[in-house]
């Protein structure tokens, strides 16, 4: 019988009471997430790299318009909670990753002339909800901001976000690996400095496998074998499954050298039906109808279950998956490890990210230079960039060279992962993501219509090639109405 798989499917909400009309040339878009994922077990033991975030549904708002030049006005200013002595500059910076207001009380600690007061508005969701309601209003802009790496774009058309190159951002470019500083960039501008990552990479439960005489996959080929081979021998036990997350199906097309946006201010090209986008579509689309992936869904209570007790033998994410430990049955505790990602050449590696965010400064504040000069020793400053890998708080990722070759963080082994020091092979995926992709600047009509399509995708009414074509043309249309040129 052939068996049907299970999506959830998320389709970000309209949040009209935060839109005081229709959309004009200075308003921004707010930032769609991913598919939601569920809440994770409070009893998870702390992990090497944890996620900061798990994707969530941001509100839509308004579409996105090209840019108009024009000017910024002066917004009023949100007072900060610290009392300022003469001469003092208070700063706002908003942002909800765990326990970094350690940082910013050794940066208070270290710097008399400016003062930053932490203020955590929610995780993305929330967040953003808050900063597009302060930026539509010009009233209550934080200074320094966090914002994903999908939906900088969308902020940065919109003329919210100050060039960092201003203030010295390109200086320290070779401090971080290529494709972060490339996603914060745009042009000669440079409108975030990137702060974690999400390179992916593949967990597996090698008892599984080598109890079924099955090879850990280095391609793509070699993945669709083994997933067949494995429920051949096991009818009970399955490679992987498909993960119906937006973040998770952009990151493939990233691995696969996919350049489905590249964008130059209100110029566009949109291609999600290139060889790269379709072959990530057929693969896919063969395994799920082969009946050789797990009929779960990715994040569902069932999918835990099935990563704990071997029903599923691999996952592919972002480094922040190492998570999964927590649902380990006993039998498998201290059997996994941490697998490169299988490549479509294995000559030449390449690999996506799924995950991760920038720290940006708002063109609206009053104190740019000193808001950038604390968001650049946030992100550079070898200390702190150390500190913010800590699993018991922040728990990031790495994307400075000087922490991904810190021994500290580098060589650290992992009982759970077979005592495998995860963070090396961590490391060389980081350094294999491509630096080309590029996001859109309407990241939000982009989600909401994967989404919508992977929906008859579950009807078994359209595959995945026939999705990314219907894509393609969506986009395109949209683009255009919005008043971008599509090349």
């Amino acid at each position: 019988m052939k068996k049907s798989f299970v999506f959830v499917i998320v389709i970000a909400a309209l949040l009209l009471s935060a839109c005081g009309g229709g959309t004009t040339p200075t308003q921004a878009p707010p930032p769609a997430q991913p598919t939601a994922v569920p809440a994770q077990p409070t009893a998870v033991p702390a992990q090497p790299t944890q996620a900061p975030e798990q994707p969530t549904v941001a509100p839509t708002v308004e579409p996105t318009k090209a840019p108009e030049a024009t000017a910024t006005p002066a917004a009023t200013p949100l007072p900060t909670a610290i009392p300022l002595s003469a001469g003092q500059v208070g700063i706002n910076f908003w942002s909800w990753v765990p326990g970094i207001q350690t940082q910013v009380d050794e940066w208070n600690a270290t710097h008399n002339d400016i003062k930053v007061n932490y203020i955590n508005k929610g995780n993305g969701n929330t967040e953003y909800a808050a900063l597009n309601t302060a930026l539509q209003a010009n009233s209550d802009i934080p200074d320094v901001v966090q914002i994903e790496y999908q939906h900088l774009p969308g902020y940065i058309a919109r003329g919210y976000l100050a060039n960092l190159a201003d203030y010295g951002a390109n200086d320290v470019k070779t401090q971080f690996v290529p494709w972060a500083f490339a996603q914060v960039s745009q042009g000669d501008g440079v409108y975030a400095y990137p702060q974690d990552a999400g390179p992916m990479v593949m967990f597996c439960n090698d008892a599984v496998l080598e109890k079924n005489n099955i090879k850990v996959p280095t391609t793509w080929d070699e993945f669709t074998k083994a997933a067949a081979d494995l429920h051949k021998a096991d009818k009970n036990a399955y490679l992987a499954n498909f993960t119906a997350d937006q973040g998770w199906w952009f990151g493939m097309l990233w691995q696969s050298g996919a350049k489905p946006f590249t964008v130059d201010g209100t110029n566009i090209k949109i291609d999600l039906t290139s060889p790269e986008v379709m072959r990530v579509a057929k693969l896919w689309d063969d395994l799920m109808k082969s009946g050789d992936l797990a009929p779960l869904d990715t994040y569902s209570n069932d999918w835990n279950t099935a990563i704990g007790n071997g029903t599923i033998a691999c996952w592919q994410a972002g480094a922040w998956g190492t998570y999964i430990s927590g649902y380990s049955t006993d039998e498998f505790k201290n059997k996994w490890k941490v697998y490169l990602m299988p490549q479509w050449d294995a000559t030449k590696p390449i690999d996506g990210n799924y995950g991760g965010s920038t720290i940006a400064v708002t063109k609206a504040s009053q104190h740019a230079k000193e808001a950038a000069e604390f968001a650049k020793w946030l992100n550079t400053d070898a200390k702190v960039t150390l500190e913010l890998t800590n699993p018991d708080k922040a728990g990031l990722f790495p994307v400075t060279q000087s922490t991904l070759s810190n021994k500290d963080w580098s060589d650290v082994p992992y009982e759970f992962w077979s005592g495998q020091p995860i963070h090396q092979t961590m490391a060389k995926a980081a350094q294999q993501v491509s630096p080309d992709f590029q996001w859109s600047p309407f990241t939000d009509f982009v989600y909401t219509t994967y989404a919508d399509l992977l929906t008859q995708v579950k009807a078994g009414t359209l595959t995945l090639q026939d999705a990314m074509t219907q894509l393609q043309d969506k986009s395109v249309t949209y683009a255009k109405d919005q008043g971008f040129t599509v090349q």
